[in-house]
């Protein structure tokens, strides 16, 4: 009973040290591969029976339960990031979706970012605000690190329309990377302001409309608001990226409205509060059901069938060559 105890608490332990530095390197779906954990305690689950080692049964059922409880917590924590959205979303008047309609968002995400595998949008919060089309999402991507892991990178982006289809003009703050990459021949654009070029790095396939869009007061806006945010301006919108949980949703709706009028000359003139409307009347009349807590269960009802069905599909593997042996004569036990 000791070493059943044992095992259970050492592997329990070892699964919730996994999901600490899974959550800490700032997963926005920390237990997207919980399949891996169910894996490893079907394995200890094999070994068990086939040693009758209470120490690997206890280990086998340590894992499955610190998995499990570790799959619930995430969709929990997914849950408050849902409601938390959807909070403001209420609060803006925006209406509020889980993922985009279409993969657009992603596109002009990723067009900005420019790096990354498995890109992700989440949380939308879209419709008219100030009397402009806005939208404000969540995005993440992957990066594959020289140490052979990988690095999720999360943003909350907030997008206004304008009436311009020109070749995007990505606005990033210069990094250590961009100026060596400037130093080997992969220099951005140059406005010819030299406070501003030593701040931001430009990048477009039509540096002139890069000239025409970042003019004076755009760079001078950018100077004051814009320092450690990336910016995308083009193909009908206008794009702000700032890391999460550096910026709020209104303040980068705000960000964003307000860079739409320097880039358009009207000065924000367009944009004109809307009247007051009833929040009462925007809540939702019919029941939504959680998609976390759907995921949550079909995850772990899956690690349980691989806890179950790995043992058997080795042992069924093992009977196999073993008849195969004997049936062959090259060997049989």
């Amino acid at each position: 009973m000791l070493e059943f105890v044992f095992g259970a608490f050492v592997v329990a332990d070892f699964v919730l040290l996994v999901a600490w530095i899974t959550t800490s390197a700032g997963a926005s779906d920390p237990a997207r591969r919980s399949w891996a954990l169910f894996l490893f305690a079907g394995l200890l689950l094999f070994f068990a029976f086939a040693q009758r080692n209470p120490l690997l049964f206890g280990g086998a059922i340590g894992g499955v339960a610190a998995t499990s409880a570790f799959v619930w917590w995430a969709a929990r924590r997914n849950r408050r990031g849902d409601k938390q959205v959807r909070s403001v979303g209420y609060e803006l008047g925006l209406p509020y979706e889980e993922e985009p309609a279409s993969g657009e968002l992603g596109d002009l995400a990723s067009a900005l970012t420019s790096a990354g595998t498995r890109n992700s949008v989440q949380r939308v919060l879209a419709g008219r605000w100030r009397g402009n089309d806005v939208t404000v999402f969540d995005y993440s991507f992957e990066l594959d690190t020289p140490r052979a892991d990988t690095v999720e990178r999360n943003f909350t982006c907030a997008l206004v329309a304008i009436p311009l289809e020109s070749e995007p003009v990505t606005i990033t703050t210069e990094t250590f990377l961009t100026r060596v990459a400037a130093k080997v021949g992969y220099r951005d654009i140059q406005l010819g302001d030299a406070d501003f070029d030593r701040v931001f790095n430009v990048r477009s396939k039509d540096p002139a409309a890069a000239l025409n869009l970042v003019g004076p007061a755009v760079r001078s806006w950018l100077g004051e608001r814009g320092l450690g945010l990336n910016f995308l301006i083009g193909r009908g919108a206008i794009l702000c990226m700032a890391p999460e949980g550096t910026a709020s949703r209104a303040q980068l709706l705000e960000l964003v409205t307000t860079l739409r009028g320097l880039v358009t000359g009207t000065g924000g003139t367009e944009v004109t509060p809307e009247p007051d409307l009833d929040r009462r009347a925007l809540k939702p009349t019919i029941a939504v059901v959680d998609p976390h807590k759907a995921v949550a269960a079909r995850r772990t009802a899956v690690g349980v069938a691989i806890v179950i069905l790995v043992p058997l599909a080795l042992v069924a593997s093992a009977y196999v060559l073993l008849y195969v042996a004997c049936a062959t004569g090259s060997g049989c036990l």
